[in-house]
């Protein structure tokens, strides 16, 4: 399980292919799917934005890469806020694709693709994260473990460390936006809402 969780993280960036490929062959986007979807997408990337700027580091890396424990932002409130944010951009990306195929439809898919994104980190991404953070932090990292919860909300008042810093969003997250852009546009072309 150890090699299989090291694998998971190793690759977890080409995880949502599956997904856009999906939501690109099925688009069948209405004007209010849309206007839902993008409100968790956007929700979701200013999440994962926010996530970033505290981490300072690139968020796709191979191995795990940290030079200090963050605990301060999101980091406060749960010890995977960039999965939180990624399972809801995902969310925001099915429930705009699969609009036209009515609301049970979309509500399942919806939930399906929940199920699959905590899943994938619970059990092939977060294990040998976690085991890379207890062997370099040790007791620091035990302790904030214990006390902020891997999804759930945190509302103990822990010792917030590090800070928000701009410049590792820009060197890192433009790829993020050109996809998602990129994503959108054939999903709004295949719907026909934009015609060209």
């Amino acid at each position: 399980m150890e090699e299989l969780s090291k694998l998971g993280f190793r690759y977890r960036a080409l995880f949502p292919i599956p997904l856009a490929i999906l939501t690109i062959i099925f688009a069948n986007p209405t004007i209010s799917s849309l206007i839902y979807g993008s409100i968790l997408v956007l929700l979701g990337s200013i999440i994962r934005v926010i996530c970033l700027g505290y981490l300072g580091v690139k968020s796709r890396d191979e191995i795990p890469n940290i030079a200090n424990l963050i605990t301060a932002g999101p980091y406060k409130y749960s010890r995977n806020p960039v999965y939180i944010a990624n399972t809801i951009i995902a969310t925001g990306f099915v429930i705009t694709a699969f609009g036209g195929y009515g609301m049970i439809v979309t509500v399942l898919v919806s939930l399906i693709t929940v199920i699959i994104y905590i899943s994938f980190y619970n059990f092939l991404v977060i294990p040998s994260e976690e085991k890379f953070l207890e062997e370099k932090f040790g007791q620091e990292y035990l302790e904030y473990k214990q006390n902020v919860p891997r999804w759930l909300i945190n509302f103990k008042n822990i010792e917030e460390k590090g800070r928000f810093r701009f410049l590792p969003i820009f060197r890192t997250e433009y790829w993020t936006w050109i996809i998602i852009i990129a994503l959108y546009l054939i999903i709004l072309v295949k719907g026909k809402i934009i015609k060209i």
